[in-house]
């Protein structure tokens, strides 16, 4: 096989990484949410759902590391279409740096009912704690600096605007939990909702730029044919 078909062949499977991330990830924590009894999406943060024992907190903890197994290889097909300047590059290394963030998350999962991180806090919970915050801020953080290198592109016309929006309804929710924590106004009922739209809101971004990417990947693979 030639070196060109085998290229081509990288970059299409690591596009099907940024439209499968949002389904497989929805439905990773629609469905394992609903098989736990007691279980809620608005209140709960999605950790514990990791440590549940058995095959349900092992389907769990290995889909959130495909899930960061995804950022990953969107980032990679990413930086070959965004212009080279620093941004760009802050950006992807954001985006990789989450996806890394979200394995470790998933390999230093907490235990049942997540005592190692709210009861009786050890190394694994820490470990959790960090990972997830590095998945969580460096995805969130990555759009905007992605924003910053779309501006004055012709090819991405129309999706530097939509990418400023998604990074700061991305970041909103977790600001809005850390100044909930900082001032003691905690909201209990919904604090789990909050956790998961940030990531939700990048999801979808990724998404929608990937179908862009296809785009611009077919138009590349036309050109060189």
């Amino acid at each position: 096989m030639r070196l060109k078909s085998k290229i081509t062949i990288i970059n299409r499977c690591t596009l099907w990484a940024g439209l499968l991330a949002a389904p497989f990830y929805l439905v990773l924590i629609i469905s394992l949410g609903a098989l736990e009894p007691g279980f809620s999406h608005l209140s709960m943060p999605m950790s514990i759902l990791g440590g549940v024992p058995g095959i349900r907190g092992f389907v769990f903890n290995l889909g959130v590391a495909v899930t960061g197994a995804f950022l990953i290889f969107f980032a990679s097909t990413l930086a070959r279409q965004l212009p080279h300047r620093w941004s760009a590059k802050t950006g992807v290394l954001l985006l990789v740096l989450g996806g890394i963030g979200f394995i470790g998350a998933a390999y230093f999962h907490c235990n049942e009912g997540c005592i190692n991180i709210f009861l009786e806090p050890d190394v694994t919970g820490r470990l959790h704690i960090i990972a997830s915050l590095l998945g969580g801020m460096g995805s969130g953080l990555a759009p905007f600096f992605i924003w910053l290198a779309m501006r004055g592109q012709e090819k991405w016309k129309g999706f530097a605007t939509p990418t400023l929006m998604a990074a700061i309804l991305a970041n909103l929710p977790g600001v809005t939990f850390w100044i909930m924590i900082a001032t003691g106004l905690r909201l209990h009922s919904v604090e789990g909702l909050i956790q998961r739209m940030g990531f939700i809101v990048v999801l979808i971004w990724i998404f929608f730029i990937t179908i862009k990417l296809r785009r611009l990947q077919s138009h590349m693979e036309v050109r060189t044919s």
